[in-house]
């Protein structure tokens, strides 16, 4: 009996050091990854060589940290070196870790530049570490605020934490958001502005918002005419926010920009003169914009604002068309023809009249 008890004895004792052994085994890798305070620490056997202060012994400079700098540089691709994304369990790893943001936000910037096929999955997984992170934590939060206000305009990393941002559970996030709003405004920068507007848009911020629609209204009146940033920023406004004055402005800086825009730019820029202007003015504009002397283009723009009902259909628009539709060298003809047909109200002598010319 007690021979056989120690058998039994030995036995649990090799089980348990097999259990050991495979453990050790299964969790060496993660734990060489460990240093001395317990952080990930990306050393060059890690999913990603992104290790700040390798990067910085190499070039000699001071190792940076969030205290001494911007957080956006702190996790730049700048500064994280040769970023290696080869293999997906080490990336699994990483994403099994409770990271900490900043090393969470330094791994979206490596997979952003590395170019691989699963990288927006693997984003995806990131951020959701993120929206975890930030959910109830201020300090984290506005560590991403920090991040979102600071970083550069290579990379799209801020514009994807727009929804972690939103989805926070936190006391006067509201606040603070408005704040962050108030902050980039003050950066008085495109890129800030860009970031603005994609915060402000992304959850209808500036509804009701009149201190937001007065930030709007400020870029979509004072930024270069030909500028994507004015392009969005009228594209949240609506005309009845703006005054004459403000409206005549608008009018005036996108008339001088239609002459010079690319042709993918003219049909908005066309949609946004029609819109910010008096409805008394609409026809002249119109009638105007279809003439000849335009570009195709442009002439192709005013008739979407008829089928958009923003020009309302009238006689005067209507003989216009009906000369270009007669004129079967113009190339607007059958698009004169086709408005004509479904947007202006015709007779049957008419409708024949279009049938014959087609």
């Amino acid at each position: 009996m007690k021979a056989t008890s120690t058998a039994t004895f030995f036995i649990l004792i090799s089980t348990l050091a097999g259990f050991a052994g495979g453990y050790w085994l299964a969790t060496h890798n993660t734990l060489k990854h460990l240093d001395a305070s317990g952080e990930f620490s990306h050393k060059k056997t890690s999913l990603v060589d992104i290790d700040v202060k390798k990067t910085a012994r190499a070039s000699n400079r001071t190792v940076a940290s969030p205290t001494n700098m911007g957080l956006a540089q702190y996790v730049s691709v700048d500064n994280c070196g040769t970023t290696v994304l080869e293999n997906t369990d080490k990336d699994e790893l990483f994403l099994a870790q409770n990271a900490s943001v900043i090393d969470t936000l330094a791994f979206l910037n490596a997979l952003e530049q590395s170019g691989e096929k699963e990288a927006y999955k693997k984003m995806g997984s990131a951020l959701e570490l993120l929206r975890n992170a930030v959910k109830d934590n201020p300090e984290n939060f506005q560590i991403l605020v920090d991040y979102f206000a600071d970083s550069g305009t290579e990379s799209q990393v801020p514009y994807y934490i727009t929804s972690v941002l939103h989805s926070a559970d936190i006391v006067d996030k509201e606040l603070l958001m408005a704040n962050l709003v108030t902050r980039l405004s003050a950066q008085g920068t495109a890129i800030g502005n860009t970031k603005l507007l994609h915060l402000v848009s992304s959850r209808g911020m500036h509804v009701g918002n009149d201190e937001i629609v007065s930030t709007i209204k400020n870029i979509a009146l004072y930024s270069p005419a030909d500028s994507t940033n004015r392009t969005f920023a009228l594209d949240l406004l609506m005309p009845f926010q703006l005054n004459s004055n403000e409206k005549n402005k608008v009018i005036t800086d996108l008339s001088f920009a239609l002459n010079q825009a690319p042709r993918e730019e003219v049909s908005f820029i066309v949609e946004n003169i029609i819109r910010f202007s008096d409805k008394s003015e609409r026809v002249t504009l119109a009638s105007s914009y279809l003439s000849e002397n335009n570009n195709f283009e442009t002439r192709v723009a005013i008739l979407s604002t008829m089928h958009s009902g923003s020009v309302k259909p009238n006689d005067v628009l209507k003989a216009a068309l009906f000369r270009i539709a007669d004129n079967p060298s113009d190339p607007l003809s059958n698009h004169a023809r086709d408005t004509l047909m479904y947007v202006f109200e015709i007779d049957n002598d008419e409708y024949n009249r279009l049938r014959q010319g087609g």
